[in-house]
């Protein structure tokens, strides 16, 4: 019978070097957990991707061709271009700090001059890409549905002031303060969540004053809380706001800003932003408020039917929210109306009424936060009516709607946003003849640059 012999010295297997068992992965360790982290969040992943996507076919000549946009190059790049790297980022420009507009200018002055607005433009991207990020990837318990977070998506897509923030970084404080108020409804994450979240609260409350603005809404989550997280974000963008105030302060003592209220102005701005824009078509919409701004221009007030809309939709909107019992849709519908009138009292404008027909980008945020606290509002469990749930689902609906095609026909519809001069040419003739001003968008906007030694 044949017996088998033990070898002296058996064979070993050392475990390490030996994928796991059912595993595919043959990644190093140290790109386990990442991988693993993909894997596991593929589809807020892929849903990320399609959003830039969506943004950069909305007009893909901006991203591959490039632009500098009004002040990115007339403030921003004319400044970094004759500072040291020190000084462009440390500068205040237009009465603030803007962290983001200034690391975009620095990059620009330190790549090709020919391909230097496609960096600023992918900058510009990466920060509209922010807030959604944030929806996808935080903890919201009132988005935890993918209806819900894809709703969530749409309204920060659409919203009717989107296309003067698109893809540039002079306008990064606007989006960012989206981010700022999804984080303020968010729950608690791990660590890098946490570190995330600081992250976005601090560059944002570095690139403007639109998400400072937020700050006493964080110290009220804290209070009901009770959290060290909520108290280390609301020490942050605390801190973010002194800073800002001081170069705000700064400002109107040297009558570069000024703080400014009339409430004929307010209200037309709210009847504007909230009520006609977000429900109707950008075209007729525009026409109908130009009229309106003539007629208030012509007779210094606003017709009573306008104040009477207005403050029914606000009373109704109001309602809803807490009605609702919801927090997350209080803290959003103050949010609304807190850094509405702050942006709208302490903009660079000099006529008040130009928001009632332009100045949109100061209403990125609050109109974000005016329809994510309808949509929170109308989540199961809430203690909504039946006649105030369908009223805000009809609303809701019509915005999104309106939104979606007023997003689709953004190029045609704002084509001083979506077109100008193209770049390189620009350059070219520049370096031929350096006296020359170099035009970039929107059109009628020119900046000089000398050369450099």
């Amino acid at each position: 019978m044949a017996r088998r012999l033990d070898h002296p010295h058996p064979a070993r297997v050392d475990q390490t070097l030996v994928p796991l068992i059912g595993s595919r992965s043959f990644w190093p360790a140290v790109w386990q957990r990442p991988w693993n982290w993909a894997v596991g969040r593929r589809y807020e992943l892929a849903a990320l991707v399609l959003y830039a996507f969506v943004l950069v076919v909305r007009a893909p000549w901006v991203l591959v061709l490039g632009r500098f946009w009004a002040e990115e190059a007339t403030g921003y790049l004319a400044y970094s271009w004759n500072h040291s790297v020190l000084e462009a980022l440390s500068a205040p420009q237009y009465g603030y700090f803007n962290l983001v507009a200034n690391v975009g200018a620095l990059v620009a002055v330190h790549v090709p001059l020919e391909s230097a607005p496609r960096f600023t433009t992918a900058l510009g991207l990466l920060v509209q890409l922010t807030p959604a990020a944030t929806i996808l990837f935080a903890s919201i318990p009132v988005l935890s549905t993918p209806l819900r977070k894809g709703s969530a998506l749409l309204l920060l897509l659409v919203v009717p002031a989107n296309p003067e923030v698109y893809l540039n970084t002079i306008q990064a404080q606007h989006l960012l303060c989206a981010a700022g108020g999804i984080i303020l409804i968010s729950e608690p994450g791990g660590c890098a969540d946490r570190v995330g979240k600081w992250l976005v609260l601090g560059v944002a409350g570095l690139s403007g004053v639109a998400c400072t603005f937020l700050a006493p809404l964080f110290w009220v989550q804290w209070w009901l809380e009770r959290r060290r997280e909520r108290l280390t974000q609301a020490l942050i963008l605390s801190a973010c706001a002194l800073l800002q105030f001081v170069f705000i302060s700064r400002s109107i003592a040297q009558d570069q800003r000024h703080l400014r209220f009339d409430s004929t102005a307010m209200i037309g701005a709210a009847y504007a932003k909230f009520v006609a824009t977000p429900l109707a078509p950008a075209r007729p919409a525009q026409r109908h408020l130009a009229q309106l701004r003539q007629t208030v221009e012509e007779t210094g007030a606003l017709p009573g039917w306008v104040w009477v809309v207005t403050a029914a939709g606000f009373a109704a909107f109001l309602l809803v929210c807490w009605r609702s019992g919801s927090r997350a849709a209080r803290l959003l519908a103050a949010a609304a109306l807190w850094v509405g009138l702050l942006s709208f009292s302490g903009t660079h404008d000099q006529k008040l009424l130009a928001h009632m027909t332009h100045a949109l980008r100061y209403y990125y945020a609050p109109q974000f936060f005016f329809f994510l606290a309808l949509l929170v509002a109308l989540a199961p469990g809430t203690s909504l009516p039946p006649v105030l749930k369908a009223l805000s689902g009809l609303w809701l609906a019509v915005a999104l709607l309106m939104g979606l095609v007023n997003f689709a026909s953004g190029p045609l519809d704002w084509p001083l946003i979506f077109s100008g001069p193209p770049w390189v040419p620009q350059v070219e003739q520049w370096r031929n003849d350096p006296s020359k001003p170099l035009a970039i968008w929107p059109n009628g906007w020119r900046f000089y640059l000398p050369p450099k030694p």
